[in-house]
């Protein structure tokens, strides 16, 4: 069996496979998401030469081998350095890493959004602002999986999207603009263009701006997630103790 390799790969995500077993997806700028067994890493009858435990976060070169549509993971190495993360960190990762096992198909690369994820994984393990790294990132799985948000076309109109004019955000479809302020005040899918032409832009220094993008990019990447809500979402809120809904 010819044995193949991977230069730069990181963990997305494990579970339990048979007794002694897991199956491991990683990503890779050359291979985008895939998976592999790796045998002997856990249970009762774990192996006394079995690979060590493979951690989240942490850049291997790995090299498996086998025929089958499920091939096998049979050395790894660690390339980069251990990054471990704490606090909104390490739920930022968690995030991170179920967006892509939840959005990406197998066997498909994509290398900037590899890239995307490599910078935005440094940023979290150091002591620096990793919000607007974040907001492009989930920008960018957005947009390589076709789903991106044209924030510059009022799709009601024809016109571009005007700062000084408010718009309706309809997931799926687009922005539409407000004739006037919809009776009873602000709407968690009403945003201003001046947030818009600046969230497009990059522009994300400003708090108010963060908080349209985060309150977009959710409503955007729920809709792609057919409503299906995301597992490391729950986890945090269980952590902080914030009721559901007011996160």
């Amino acid at each position: 069996m010819d044995n193949s390799q991977a230069p730069l790969a990181y963990v997305l995500h494990t579970r339990v496979f048979r007794e002694t077993s897991q199956l491991v997806d990683f990503f890779s700028r050359e291979l985008g998401r895939f998976r592999l067994i790796a045998r002997g890493t856990r249970g009762p009858k774990k192996q006394k030469k079995a690979l060590a435990p493979l951690h989240s976060f942490q850049g291997y070169q790995i090299v498996w081998r086998g025929r089958s549509d499920l091939k096998t993971l049979i050395n790894y190495e660690a390339v980069s350095s251990d990054m471990p993360l704490q606090g909104k960190a390490l739920y930022i990762g968690f995030y991170i890493n179920e967006l892509l096992v939840r959005f990406l198909p197998e066997h498909s690369p994509h290398p900037c959004l590899f890239d995307g994820y490599t910078e935005l994984v440094s940023l979290l393990a150091s002591d620096v602002d990793f919000e607007p790294a974040l907001r492009r990132f989930e920008m960018s799985v957005l947009n390589e999986m076709g789903s991106g948000i044209d924030l510059f076309a009022d799709l009601n109109e024809g016109a571009p999207i005007q700062a000084g004019s408010n718009y309706r955000y309809h997931p799926g479809e687009g922005f539409f603009r407000l004739v006037q302020q919809a009776l009873g005040g602000a709407s968690l899918n009403i945003f201003s263009g001046e947030h818009l032409l600046a969230i497009a832009d990059g522009r994300l220094h400003e708090p108010s701006v963060r908080q349209s993008a985060k309150r977009l990019l959710r409503q955007a990447i729920a809709q792609n997630l057919g409503g299906k809500p995301l597992r490391s979402r729950e986890l945090f809120q269980q952590m902080v103790h914030v009721p559901r809904g007011r996160s």
